[in-house]
């Protein structure tokens, strides 16, 4: 069973008690009594930086403002670029493969086509060949 274990992060300009189900994940309780969810910021200011934060942000009614980095800025401008980079091209392979499931699907569809047509001619073959042999036995 995990453990539980209480403790106090800054979050913006509050000290915030939060409550953690494991240590090693922390989900965060808050206000509104939501898990706060676990994101990665792809904004230019902060790629890369994971956070959590409350999971109700469209809603005004229940939003409670709870937001948390869970690491530190980054370094450099260059090693925002590379994480900007390895994010674009990741969100450009589930692209790519996404085609590829596409042309599998279609493939599959051509594939079956073929077998049907197949088994039509080979159905036609058999009916000719015996009408050949009976025509053959008459005469």
């Amino acid at each position: 069973m995990a453990s539980s274990s209480t403790g106090s992060m800054t979050s913006g300009l509050q000290n915030v008690n939060v409550k953690f189900r494991n240590i090693k994940n922390p989900m965060v309780l808050y206000r509104c009594g939501v898990e706060a969810s676990f994101s990665i910021s792809w904004m230019d200011k902060n790629l890369g930086r994971k956070f959590r934060g409350c999971t109700n942000f469209k809603d005004p009614f229940r939003y409670c403002k709870f937001f948390m980095w869970l690491d530190p800025p980054l370094a450099s401008e260059d090693y925002k670029n590379r994480m900007y980079q390895m994010h674009l091209a990741l969100v450009g392979m589930a692209d790519g493969n996404a085609q590829l499931e596409q042309v599998i699907v279609d493939q599959n569809r051509r594939l079956m086509l073929m077998m049907k047509l197949l088994f039509i001619m080979v159905m036609l073959f058999e009916v000719m060949l015996v009408t050949w042999i009976v025509l053959l036995v008459k005469v």
